[in-house]
């Protein structure tokens, strides 16, 4: 750069005349040497190497030839200020996007005209850093203080996700996604650091475009993030240490994930994209056939002519029945520009998403509005977000398992019975239905209806003004709103084969109505004074925020004609937050920097001598390549130490109301006689008066590193957490209390843990580049308190599983880490073969479902118009428990009702005769690696002058490497009886950006 530089200087004062763009000059002898290209081939280039969108007119620039040996493609900064001085571009930067326009032709300053300064001059390259968003504002990465990852949004390379939750996938260290199957707008259960709570919600707080949302779960919906499409999406922003999060206090325990969207631009452009998707079930699992069924029976029950004459002569593929291969599409247009001045984004999505499974689909509909303007000389800046969003889910009660268990030797149909409406349903000796048969899986897809539709409205407003006369001082307002209304159906006809064996087992068929309603408002405000004083620099921020959640559910459930109830809830609930918040940003030579937060939030969430909690942070981070000893270092381009402490706190319980004394009212279907009336009774709630804060301390210790001008960039951090008054449920004595169980404060968690962050450029020449990003993360949690007197003995039982109706298979125990697996140790014969019933003394504590570390992989290689790019993750050190397989014994085959059940094909071999739930013999390493996806992309840019094309292929969930036995090794806390499998499927895409 200081060669260019010196360059240009010298031939400037030879007098060597150097034309530029339409001057008209003709080019002299040494210019005509120069590589002289189109500047909107610059453009790309820069574009492409700072991974910074840039908006332009081409038809402005088509005529601008440029010496492209003046550019640095390394700095952005130097190459757009040599544009500006010597070609007629001007620039701003605005939301991280370069926006261009073309100015008039340069004027030639003659050389003697240039007064030279005598004085040796020192050149020093400012480089346009990136931003990153943080609690109330933003702040440059080099500046930061705490721990913080941003991941951007590329929309060659992030798989085409439906949920705004999947594209995060294995992007940030110390960030685990997990899905709970393949059902189509599903959500996930996202963990930052492991998780700090035990019964209290372990869920980050997520803000979106500075509206903190409500982590409740809703009604007629399986995602909190559902109405957010991915394509509006800029960037998220995770913060991780306590001293990044403890400016949101009580809800920030489990980390913060920021979501920012997409905003306005006055450069008028418009963007189609669509996806088709097709999508199959990639695995099943191995069950008997019919004939396998027919002669595996008359084997087992040779002597039983009985059983052997009451086989069927079917041979049904129940698995098929039910799947099938899905068709989907996305739909999305997007476009930019400025009405009467003011910058706007406006998009329209559409969303199609069909299950693998029949009848089980998911729609959304969305718009998300942007309008940025500014005033007063950019003294007052507006920020205005409005994104209404319509979702029709058509839910199933997932026939999975029962397409497993059913006999394969019986048909779909059966028209001859009276009973099941024309679908083979089990019927006893007298021609009746049997009540506690399996249902069959076909009729209950078909003849069970779940559906539901919710209304979605999130927006905010945000002023920020520069006060005038005084530019040092910026005030700011947010104020916002997520309003939402769910309503749902449920509809099973009279004499459905599902209502023989469940809801009365009397025929009578199911109306289910149930609505929620929830309003979340919101409102910010804060000021913030910014001042340098030589070698010293001041930000100092302060404000209140207010939050207030309201939910109403109804739900009634009766038989057809209303005649009988089987449910009538009513319920309302609220809760309030107050908050006032402080933070001091102090450096020292832009090489010392300093942080402080303090916020005091109150909680309506408990009793008045409880109802406030104090959480403050403290960070201090060393710029070590400002100083003199590495400021000349060619091999490293950046290197900064971290250290951080805070605290911040937990008060997510679930109810609104457990500190204080409540009554419940009776369902209409559970009234008091007395007499020939009926009465609704109340009865009192368990409460704790007591209740508290949840409170973790977090000590962060981070090194950011570049090498080689940031061709090998990344982060390591070492991190401990520890949580103190744990709100947990548990028991308490007969009598104390109105229940048995209550939440309360009690024990103690401990959380630690290393994260590396490794951002490689590995080829970047010509027209190649090749971008690969790789994070690690190693985490250990431990319960180290859960009673008031330690002991070792002590455990609350966890841990459901199906085949049982009240068995437990994990622990939380002191000294283990919280959902250990609690089982027998199994005895092996010297074959290795598992000996029924036979265990090595009693239960165990051992193993964990929680991955002792976990990797996320993103690659992109793009050549000229062509790329190809893939992201994937693991996790190493899981362990699952397979109920699947250990719910399946060989004796269920032929149950006493007299009817018969399939079993899988490795239980006909080699199973357990009878249930053995809590053998560890069903427990296994689930460790794997999951390709997420992989693109195929090319841009055609040269197709037209009025548009450029994209097209891609793509494949999700494109393979999975593993040793665990079931359908998927990845199961959140680790019990593994969801037979939803994940689909693979392929993607054709294409984009439209309109010039």
């Amino acid at each position: 750069m200081k060669k260019t530089i010196i360059s240009v200087i010298l031939l400037v004062a030879m007098g060597l005349p150097v034309a530029y763009g339409q001057s008209g000059q003709q080019p002299s002898t040494m210019q005509a040497k120069q590589k002289r290209v189109s500047i909107t081939k610059v453009f790309d280039k820069l574009s492409k190497s700072s991974k910074v969108p840039f908006f332009y007119s081409s038809t402005d620039f088509k005529d601008v030839l440029v010496d492209e040996s003046g550019i640095n493609y390394s700095s952005l900064d130097a190459s757009l200020k040599y544009l500006r001085n010597k070609y007629p571009v001007e620039y701003e930067i605005r939301n991280n996007t370069v926006m261009l326009r073309k100015t008039s032709a340069k004027a030639i300053v003659p050389a003697r005209a240039i007064s030279m300064a005598k004085d040796t001059v020192s050149v020093k390259e400012n480089k346009i850093e990136e931003v990153v968003v943080i609690g109330y504002g933003k702040v440059k990465k080099s500046d930061a203080t705490g721990s913080l990852t941003t991941v951007k949004m590329d929309s060659e390379n992030n798989g085409n996700p439906v949920s705004a939750q999947d594209a995060l996938t294995g992007k940030a260290a110390g960030v685990n996604i997990t899905s709970p199957g393949g059902a189509p707008g599903a959500g996930s259960t996202n963990r930052i650091r492991g998780g700090s709570s035990l019964s209290a919600s372990n869920d980050p707080l997520i803000i979106i475009d500075g509206i903190a949302i409500d982590n409740s779960s809703t009604s007629g919906s399986s995602n909190i993030l559902g109405m957010i499409n991915p394509n509006d999406i800029e960037s998220y922003t995770v913060l991780k240490d306590a001293s990044s999060t403890a400016i949101y206090g009580s809800r920030a325990s489990n980390g913060v994930i920021i979501i920012t969207t997409k905003k306005g631009s006055k450069k008028t452009r418009y963007q189609y994209s669509s996806n088709t998707k097709v999508s199959y079930n990639p695995k099943i699992l191995d069950v008997l056939t019919g004939d396998e069924y027919r002669a595996y029976m008359k084997s087992r029950y040779a002597d039983n002519a009985a059983v052997i004459n009451g086989l069927g002569t079917y041979d049904t593929n129940w698995q098929k029945e039910i799947y099938r291969t899905s068709v989907s599409n996305d739909q999305n247009f997007s476009m930019t520009g400025a009405v009467m001045d003011i910058p706007y984004r406006l998009s329209l999505g559409y969303t199609n998403q069909e299950g693998i499974i029949r009848k089980n689909a998911y729609e959304r509909m969305n718009l998300s509005l942007a309008l940025n303007p500014s005033f007063f000389d950019k003294h007052l800046n507006v920020n205005l977000n409005y994104k209404p969003s319509i979702e029709n889910n058509d839910f199933i009660s997932n026939p999975a398992n029962g397409a497993v268990t059913f006999d394969p030797t019986r048909p779909v149909f059966d028209n001859s019975s009276p009973y099941g409406l024309g679908y083979f349903i089990w019927l006893n000796a007298t021609g009746k239905p049997v009540p506690q048969a399996g249902t069959n899986p076909v009729s209950v897809l078909d003849l069970r209806n779940d559906q539901s539709k919710v209304f979605r409205h999130i927006g905010n407003i945000q002023l920020d003004y520069k006060i005038h006369g005084f530019e040092d001082l910026k005030l700011n307002l947010n104020t916002g709103f997520d309003i939402l209304k769910s309503d749902g159906d449920v509809f099973v006809p009279d004499n459905a084969p599902i209502a023989w064996t469940s809801i009365g087992n009397d025929g009578q068929g199911l109306v289910e109505k149930y609505t929620q309603k929830k309003s979340n408002l919101q409102l910010d405000a804060y000021a913030n004074y910014s001042k340098t004083l030589g070698n010293h620099k001041f930000d100092v921020m302060g404000g209140y925020s207010w939050q207030r959640f309201w939910k109403s559910y109804n739900d009634n459930q009766s038989n057809l004609t209303g005649s009988k109830i089987y449910r009538d809830i009513v319920s309302k609930s609220e809760y309030y937050l107050v908050s006032f918040y402080g933070r001091l940003n102090y450096s020292f030579k832009d090489r010392y920097l300093f942080t402080a937060t303090l916020r005091n939030d109150g909680s309506s969430r408990f009793a008045k001598d409880n109802h406030w909690g104090l959480f403050p942070s403290a960070a201090f981070a060393w710029k070590l390549k400002e100083e003199e000893f590495l400021k000349d270092s060619h091999f490293l381009s950046d290197l900064k130490l971290r250290l951080s402490y805070g605290k911040t706190g937990q008060q997510d319980i679930g109810g609104d109301y457990e500190w204080m004394q409540t009554y419940t009212y009776s369902q209409s279907n559970a009234l008091y006689q007395l007499g020939n009336q009926f009465y609704q009774t109340i009865r009192p709630n368990g409460y704790d008066p007591n209740l508290k804060w949840e409170t973790t301390s977090t000590y962060n210790l981070g090194l950011d590193f570049g090498i080689l001008k940031n061709r090998i960039s990344g982060s390591v951090e070492v991190y401990k957490r520890t949580t103190d008054d744990l709100l947990n449920k548990i028991s308490v004595a007969a009598g104390s209390n109105l229940t048995n169980m209550i939440f309360t404060n009690i024990g103690s968690m401990e959380n630690k843990g290393v994260e590396l962050s490794l951002n490689t450029i590995p080829v970047k020449s010509g027209d190649w580049q090749w971008n690969m990003d790789v994070n690690f993360t190693f985490n250990n949690s431990k319960i180290t308190k859960l009673t008031l007197v330690d002991s070792s003995n002590y455990g609350v039982n966890i841990g459901n599983v199906s085949g049982s109706t009240a068995g437990t298979i994990q622990i939380h125990s002191v000294g283990y880490s919280p959902y250990t697996f609690y089982l027998y140790q199994q005895e092996y014969d010297e074959n290795n073969r598992p000996i029924e019933g036979k265990y090595k003394g009693g239960l165990v504590k051992d193993k964990s479902p929680m991955p002792k570390s976990y990797l996320g992989i993103s690659s992109k290689v793009s050549y000229k118009d062509w790329y190809f790019g893939f992201n994937g993750h693991a996790n190493f050190g899981n362990y699952v428990y397979n109920n699947v397989k250990s719910k399946d014994y060989r004796s269920k085959i032929y149950p006493e009702n007299g009817t018969y059940s399939n079993i899988l094909s490795y239980t006909a071999e080699q199973g357990f005769e009878n249930l053995q739930l809590y053998s560890d013999f069903f427990l296994e390493n689930a460790s794997f690696f999951r390709m997420d996806n992989m693109t195929l992309g090319r841009t055609f840019k040269k197709i037209s002058d009025k548009f450029d094309l994209g097209v891609s292929f793509s494949v999700q969930n494109a393979f999975v490497i593993t040793k665990y036995s079931g359908l998927d090794p990845e199961v959140y806390l680790g019990i593994d009886n969801n037979m939803y499998a994940r689909p693979r499927s392929f993607l054709f895409g294409l984009n439209v950006n309109f010039k």
